[in-house]
């Protein structure tokens, strides 16, 4: 789904993270009120939530890769930016799992459990660096309670290893697409690549894991 201001945010680029095509998501200024977005700017694109195949006791592999290109613009310090996200379904409050993309760098952040914006957790990654592939490998049992996981691995390195809930009781979730951000006047553009699900490493990992040893990469 095509969350977006205006037609053309989002373009198919060369070159793709393996070749052929990438998608790029695009944001002008005055690209607000999409989607509940408010004064904040949006070009995303969604999944479902049956697609996504996101709900209680379920588990998964994903796999995605960000580059950002030289006309990315960081927020500036006092705003914020999502270049990814697992949304939950409810109206209001933080969704399940973000990428974060903001002046101090990339940041994983999750929430879940009984209580809306509960059940905080997170990690740092360190700062933007442009017209390099991130490539996100998650293992995640959706959960709103303590038998949940998400573990997270960039560039094969982990991140991440979160265990408790991964979701809002009596809510599912769905995979987004994001350039999602405060609005500072510029246009902005975040490219994405390979999304991937699977049920095991090799169905979606470009390289090994740290923490799993090898994984066959199937290249067919």
């Amino acid at each position: 789904y095509y969350q977006a201001k205006a037609p053309g945010r989002a373009t198919l680029v060369r070159p793709g993270r393996e070749g052929g095509y990438a998608v790029r998501l695009r944001t002008h200024p005055a690209d607000n009120n999409v989607y509940g977005s408010g004064r904040a700017e949006r070009t995303d694109l969604s999944l479902s939530e049956a697609a996504t195949d996101c709900s209680q006791g379920r588990e998964a592999w994903w796999a995605h890769s960000v580059l950002f290109p030289d006309d990315y613009v960081a927020p500036p310090p006092n705003g914020w930016g999502v270049v990814f996200d697992f949304h939950h379904t409810g109206r209001t409050g933080q969704a399940n799992f973000h990428v974060d993309a903001t002046a101090a760098g990339l940041r994983l952040r999750g929430y879940g459990g009984p209580v809306v914006d509960g059940g905080h957790y997170e990690a740092e990654l360190g700062p933007v660096q442009r017209n390099v592939w991130y490539d996100f490998v998650y293992h995640v049992r959706w959960s709103a309670g303590p038998d949940g996981w998400f573990t997270a691995w960039v560039n094969g390195v982990k991140k991440l290893d979160h265990r408790g809930p991964t979701l809002y009781a009596g809510q599912g979730c769905y995979l987004k697409l994001a350039n999602y951000h405060s609005a500072f006047g510029r246009a902005s553009s975040v490219i994405h690549d390979r999304v991937i699900r699977g049920y095991a490493p090799e169905a979606v990992a470009l390289t090994p894991l740290e923490g799993l040893g090898p994984v066959y990469v199937d290249r067919r």
